[in-house]
């Protein structure tokens, strides 16, 4: 990286439209907790849909979440 590059730096937040939590932002709808834990609703390991979680980022992932495929269990 030369002198005139800046480094970019990324900070992540979190988008929350739960008005009611004492974590939420209103002003600018974020979250100020650095992470969240984040689980399905039907209480299976997976949601296996959109409505199985609470999650609406969710997006189904397939064969990748497969242990031989992504290393994770």
């Amino acid at each position: 990286m030369s002198k005139n590059e800046k480094k970019k730096v990324v900070t992540p937040k979190i988008e929350c439209n739960v008005v009611d939590c004492m974590h939420n932002c209103i002003e600018n709808s974020t979250c100020r907790l650095d992470s969240i834990k984040v689980c399905n609703c039907t209480g299976d390991k997976y949601a296996k849909q959109e409505d199985g979680t609470a999650c609406s980022s969710y997006n189904f992932a397939g064969d990748l979440n497969e242990e031989g495929i992504s290393g994770r269990d």
